[in-house]
C-alpha cells in the first residue's frame, strides 16, 4: 500500500500516477469520478484542481480485509453512496 513505501518512492509515485490521471481525465472529460476509499478520493481531489472542466468527485467505502464491517453489504452500501452522490440515478 501506497502508506508503506519510503517517502521518496512515494513521492515518484505519486507523480507519475497523478500525471496519468490525469491526461485519463482530460480526454475522457467525465461528469463523475468515484475514488473507491479515501485515499483515491484524495488523488482525483487533488488532480481535478488542474483539470479545464468541471468534475464531480465522490467515494464510496474501499472493501478491505483489515475491516470486516466495511465488507458487509458493501455492494447495498456502494449503491446508496453512488445515489448520494448522484451518481447513480
Amino acid at each position: 500500500t501506497p502508506d508503506k513505501l519510503p517517502s521518496n518512492e512515494k513521492k515518484r509515485l505519486d507523480l507519475v500516477c497523478d500525471t496519468h490521471l490525469e491526461k485519463v481525465l482530460n480526454i475522457l472529460k467525465p461528469e463523475f469520478a468515484v475514488g473507491v476509499g479515501a485515499f483515491a478520493e484524495s488523488k482525483i481531489s487533488t488532480v481535478s484542481e488542474k483539470l479545464n472542466f468541471s468534475l464531480n468527485v465522490s467515494r464510496v467505502l474501499h472493501p478491505s480485509p483489515a475491516s470486516p464491517a466495511a465488507n458487509r453489504d458493501w455492494s447495498g452500501t456502494a449503491q446508496k453512496q453512488l445515489k448520494g452522490s448522484g451518481v447513480w440515478g
